[in-house]
């Protein structure tokens, strides 16, 4: 009788996971699927293509919305790679910038649907949630202001890029939150696949280069980004700053070992994998947070197969990043939780101080971009508007690290995250970085109250991240950095405040 049970509930088991199995998958191809559409609307005619694709993000958060968050990580990882499909059809540069948008258009219609959400009476009776919901007004319109800003003291179009790339953090947290808060979510197994779709993909561009990137016009992608810094004088400055001669695209695609020239001619160059999002740093952000979340959850498989990956590309801000998760990972247990908390504080303030002395030593234009923030901020700290400096406005095509050198400063802010926001936002700076302080204190509070590796994942990634943008502009701005970061802390924190609401509502002794 006992056998015949344990038959049978290792049967049930099986098919649990097969189901779970299926419905990962099944959540991946309904965020492929609403990509696609997306940019094949918009590729027709940008204004059709945005109005459909707030229709089909909309229909998609009314009928499932528990897939939303595996569709914004879809969006973000996957959309370039289609693009780059269509790059051959799409003559109009407009149309092809407005094609890379379509994750935005998605972010941002889940962002408004999960906001008018969280004021009905299911998401206000989560008493959690309510300080969330004024901290996520405040940034939002701290940011807002600041757009405003840019856009009548600077560059319209800069304004809009760096709004962009301010609010994804908080609409991914937000609307992972509220999702998690009011439905249950289980990422993992999406997580997993994913995770091991980019690690393929990574090792084929490595094995197979441009020949691989070719199948799906890949090349022809980087070729036209390339065309237009040509245009826009980028190599030509590159050659006259720093003597690089542009060949051709293979030589664009050829980095040192790890990114650097510490090591000489010790090491052979490698092919920089740039990922299905066709960009590296970005790419090793997505691999690093990835990974860094499924050593929490006890899978090492795909954290180990990503480290090589990590290594040709070189981003030493990823790399940190997972190497200080799986530090935390090995040591941490319910009695040194502390620790282990205040070990994660202290690398990541000496990292950062490492490297901010070191590129002192050398010039490093990173160091010089972030002391042209702080000297900015100190002269005005009520700030300059978004789009004024930072890598991807047009003000700072005309910088000449020569003369920033023997300045000991940059003339603005660039290469620095914290020093770009700084300059940009002034005194509202400090309400984002309030914001992801409150997020590591309340995953610090809950790690110590539940023993959930899950709020260990997100103190680690936001500490990390943080110290990170000290010198790294990507930390903050790219959408699988910070944004991916804060997506999946927020499913952890809805994820509780959901599962806490029964055992609250639940009479306790002395009332009974």
């Amino acid at each position: 009788m006992s056998s015949s049970s344990a038959t049978s509930s290792i049967e049930a088991r099986r098919r649990r996971l097969s189901s779970s199995q299926i419905e990962a998958l099944l959540d991946i191809c309904i965020a492929i699927v609403v990509t696609m559409a997306s940019i094949v609307a918009i590729a027709i005619w940008p204004p059709f293509g945005i109005l459909a694709t707030f229709i089909l993000t909309l229909v998609v958060v009314v009928v499932i919305p528990t897939s939303v968050p595996v569709i914004v990580i879809c969006a973000f990882l996957y959309q370039n790679l289609i693009v780059a499909w269509l790059t051959p059809y799409v003559s109009s540069n407009e149309t092809f910038d407005a094609l890379r948008g379509s994750n935005f258009v998605i972010l941002m219609t889940a962002f408004a649907l999960f906001f008018f959400a969280s004021l009905q009476q299911r998401a206000r009776a989560i008493i959690e949630l309510r300080p969330w919901f004024f901290l996520s007004i405040a940034l939002g319109g701290v940011i807002g202001f600041y757009l405003l800003i840019g856009v009548v003291r600077g560059d319209p179009r800069d304004a809009v890029v760096y709004f962009r790339n301010t609010i994804i953090p908080l609409a991914c947290f937000y609307i992972a939150l509220i999702a998690a808060s009011l439905y249950r979510i289980d990422i993992r197994r999406s997580l997993r696949w994913l995770a091991a779709l980019v690690i393929v993909y990574g090792y084929a561009e490595l094995t197979f280069t441009m020949n691989f990137l070719g199948l799906f016009h890949g090349d022809l992608y980087i070729e036209r980004g390339i065309t237009r810094q040509i245009e826009t004088g980028v190599w030509e400055k590159a050659l006259r700053d720093t003597g690089y001669v542009f060949l051709g695209l293979q030589d664009v695609m050829i980095a040192n070992f790890f990114n650097t020239s510490f090591f000489g001619d010790a090491l052979p160059k490698v092919f920089r994998v740039g990922g299905p999002n066709f960009h590296p740093i970005s790419f090793a952000y997505a691999l690093s947070i990835m990974s860094a979340w499924l050593l929490f959850r006890g899978h090492w498989l795909l954290p180990l197969a990503a480290l090589p990956l990590l290594l040709v590309i070189g981003s030493k801000g990823a790399m940190f990043m997972l190497l200080v998760a799986l530090g935390a990972r090995l040591i941490y247990r319910p009695a040194l939780a502390n620790f282990t908390l205040a070990g994660v504080v202290l690398i990541s303030v000496a990292w950062s101080l490492a490297a901010v002395l070191y590129g002192m030593t050398y010039g490093d234009y990173h160091v010089l971009g972030l002391i042209a923030g702080i000297r900015a901020f100190l002269a005005n700290p009520f700030g300059q508007g978004l789009g004024l400096g930072g890598n991807l406005s047009t003000t700072s095509f005309n910088l000449s690290w020569d003369q920033a050198q023997a300045a000991g400063a940059a003339s603005l802010p660039v290469e620095s995250a914290v020093g770009v926001m700084l300059y940009q936002m002034g005194i509202g700076s400090f309400v984002f970085f309030g914001f992801l302080m409150a997020i590591a204190f309340v995953a610090r509070r809950l790690l110590l109250t539940t023993r959930n590796p899950e709020f260990l994942f997100a103190f680690v990634s936001v500490i990390t991240l943080s110290a990170n943008a000290v010198l790294q502009e990507e930390a903050f701005y790219s959408p699988l950095a910070l944004g991916f970061c804060l997506l999946l802390a927020g499913l952890s924190l809805g994820t509780y405040y959901r599962e806490a609401q029964p055992r609250r509502k639940r009479p306790q002794p002395s009332e009974i």
